[in-house]
C-alpha cells in the first residue's frame, strides 16, 4: 500500500519538485506579501486561514479515505510525536514572530526568494534563531524540558478520545466551514469598503456548495468504512506477510536468539502469545506474555524502530499470527523464534544441539512437549543459559538492526 518508497536520489528529486510547486503556489497566493499576511490579525483580509485551511482538510479527508478504503497504510506516515509543553512554548514563540515579522518561516523564504528585502531580513533572523537555539538547548535543563516533558508519544485525536478517525474529520470539516463563514463576515465588517469581497457568481457558488458536499460525503465514506484494524491491515498484506514466513527469512535459531539475550548494545522485547497457564510453566528471562488478542488491539501501543521483536509459542503457528501482527505496525522490528520453545528447550533442556536450524519448518499443533515440575516461570535454568553455550550452536544471523527514520522538520507554510 502507499506511500510509496523511493530511492534517496529519487526522494530528493521528488521533494525539491513538492518544494518548488509548494512555494510557487504561495507566491501566486499573495503569501510572499507581509501586508497580506499580517491582515490575518487585523481580520480585514483572511486568505491565510481559507488557504491553508483548506489545504489540512482537503488532505486530512483524502488520508482518512484512503486509509479506510486500504489505499494507504496509515501506520507508515510519520505522525510528529506530541510534546504539549514545548509545543505549546514554540506556539506562543512562532505566534509573537509572525505578528511581529508578518512572515512565518516558509512564507519568508517564499518573499526572499522574489526578492523582498523584509522577507530576506526575516529569513536570516530565522537562520540566527536556529543557530541561537542550539547552545541554548544544550543546557541540561533545557534539554530535558525540550525534549521530554509533556512528551505523549505519537498521538491523534482519535486516540485521545477513542473514536473512529472519520467522526474527528467530520468534526473538523464543520468546524473549517464555520471558520471560513466567520472569516467572511469578519471582511465585510473590518475591511475597506474598496477592498470588501464582492458577491460570488452563481456558477461560483454552485461549485462552492459542490466542494462542501463532497468533502462531507468523503467523511461519511470514510465513517462507513472504518479505519482499518490490525487485521484487516494483515489481510490486505497477506499475500507478502505468507512469501516471507514462507522463505523463512524471520525465523532466527535458538543460538541466535541467545545471543541477542546476551547483546546489552539492543534493545531486545521477547513477546510470549501462548496460554497464561504454558507461560507460568516456563517462559524465558524477561519475556513479555502479549496474547493474540491483545496484539490484535494494537498492544504494544509504542513500538520503537532500535527494538528488537522475537515472538515465540510452543511451536511456530501461533508465533507466525502474532509476527504477522507485528510486523504491520510502523517501525517494527520482528522476527519468530523458530521451531518455538519446543525446539528451544530441545537444544539448551535437554542439550540436542545438532537439532535442524530455522530453514527447517515446524509442523506442530502447539502444544508443549516438555514438562515441569510446578510453576517454574522464569526461574529453569533454560530461561536463560550461560553465553558460553552459543558456541555450541552455530547460526546464519537473520537479525538487522533498523535505523530509526530521522524526524522531518516542522515549520508552518
Amino acid at each position: 500500500m502507499a506511500p510509496f518508497s523511493f530511492s534517496p536520489a529519487t526522494a530528493n528529486v521528488v521533494a525539491a519538485l513538492i518544494g518548488f510547486c509548494f512555494g510557487f503556489v504561495l507566491e501566486r497566493g499573495g503569501f510572499g506579501n507581509a501586508r497580506n499576511l499580517a491582515a490575518q490579525f487585523y481580520l480585514y483580509n483572511m486568505r491565510v486561514l481559507k488557504v491553508m485551511f483548506t489545504a489540512i482538510i482537503t488532505a486530512m479527508v483524502l488520508i482518512c479515505l484512503a486509509s479506510a478504503l486500504g489505499l494507504l497504510d496509515f501506520e507508515l506516515l510519520y505522525v510528529p510525536p506530541t510534546h504539549l509543553w514545548p509545543g505549546i512554548l514554540g506556539g506562543l514563540i512562532l505566534g509573537v514572530g509572525f505578528i511581529v515579522g508578518g512572515y512565518c518561516p516558509g512564507t519568508s523564504l517564499v518573499s526572499m526568494a522574489t526578492l523582498k528585502t523584509d522577507g530576506t531580513i526575516f529569513a536570516l533572523g530565522v537562520v540566527a534563531g536556529s543557530l541561537l537555539f542550539g547552545p541554548i538547548v544544550a543546557i541540561p535543563a533545557v534539554w530535558n524540558f525540550w525534549n521530554n516533558s509533556g512528551d505523549l508519544g505519537r498521538l491523534t485525536w482519535a486516540d485521545v478520545l477513542g473514536i473512529d478517525a472519520g467522526w474527528i474529520v467530520l468534526a473538523v470539516l464543520v468546524m473549517a466551514f464555520g471558520a471560513f463563514a466567520a472569516a467572511e463576515v469578519c471582511e465585510r465588517i473590518f475591511s475597506r469598503p474598496s477592498e470588501r469581497p464582492t458577491a460570488l457568481a452563481p456558477k461560483a457558488r454552485l461549485a462552492r456548495r459542490a466542494g462542501v458536499g463532497l468533502a462531507i460525503g468523503m467523511a461519511l465514506a470514510a465513517i462507513a468504512a472504518g479505519q482499518p484494524t490490525i487485521d484487516r491491515r494483515v489481510d490486505w498484506q497477506r499475500e507478502s506477510l505468507d512469501a516471507r514466513l514462507a522463505s523463512r527469512q524471520v525465523h532466527i535459531d535458538p543460538g541466535e536468539l541467545l545471543d541477542l539475550m546476551h547483546n546489552n548494545q539492543i534493545q531486545l522485547v521477547l513477546v510470549d502469545v501462548r496460554d497464561e497457564s504454558d507461560f507460568n510453566r516456563f517462559h524465558l528471562a524477561d519475556a513479555r506474555n502479549i496474547t493474540l488478542e491483545d496484539l490484535a488491539a494494537g498492544k504494544p501501543k509504542e513500538i520503537d524502530p532500535k527494538e528488537i521483536f522475537v515472538v515465540m509459542s510452543n511451536d511456530e503457528a501461533r508465533a507466525e499470527q502474532a509476527w504477522k501482527r507485528l510486523a504491520v505496525r510502523r517501525g517494527a522490528n520482528a522476527y519468530v523464534l523458530a521451531g518455538g520453545l519446543n525446539r528451544w528447550l530441545d537444544v539448551f533442556a535437554d542439550n540436542k544441539a545438532n537439532l535442524p536450524g530455522p530453514d527447517s519448518p515446524v509442523a506442530g499443533d502447539d502444544t508443549p512437549r516438555h514438562s515441569f515440575d510446578g510453576a517454574l516461570g522464569a526461574r529453569h535454568a533454560a530461561s536463560r543459559p550461560s553465553p558460553q553455550r552459543i558456541a555450541e550452536r552455530p547460526f546464519q544471523s537473520k537479525v538487522k538492526i533498523l535505523t530509526p527514520v530521522k524526524a522531518p522538520g516542522g515549520g508552518c507554510g
